[in-house]
């Protein structure tokens, strides 16, 4: 079976093109810490917040302070907080679940529940229209 032309073709364009695109994903743009100060200055001190370092390692807690070219974060069950230089920042995000991702985890599961509950009263009452079986 051979395939039109076009069709190869066409493969033979997508293909690199596919590759190409999804080895850009991987090049790492390095991180830029005025970015993450400024990040962290919104959240602001006694804010919670999930750090994400260079070696890929997470950080969870309160930021504590915040100086010139690093803060300190306590973690909830530590004495003591960690202070993190900005340059090893790769993302600040929050600490907590936000209000939009839990009405779509909620409305997920209301809604599966009602498709799980109307198929089984459809199969019920499609079973007992067919009568009995002889």
């Amino acid at each position: 079976m051979t395939l039109p032309r076009f069709i190869r073709f066409t493969a033979m364009l997508l293909i690199p093109a596919l590759a190409c695109n999804t080895l850009s994903v991987y090049a790492a743009k390095p991180p830029d810490p005025a970015a993450m100060k400024a990040k962290v200055l919104a959240r602001g001190v006694g804010q919670g917040v999930r750090v994400t370092l260079a070696d890929n390692t997470e950080v969870k807690g309160l930021i504590v302070s915040i100086a010139d070219a690093s803060f300190a974060v306590k973690p909830k069950h530590a004495d003591q907080p960690q202070t993190i230089q900005f340059a090893q920042v790769t993302g600040v995000h929050n600490d907590k679940m936000g209000t939009g991702t839990k009405v779509i985890i909620v409305v997920a599961i209301v809604g599966a529940a009602i498709g799980i509950a109307a198929a089984i009263l459809l199969h019920k009452v499609d079973n007992s229209l067919k009568g009995p079986v002889f």
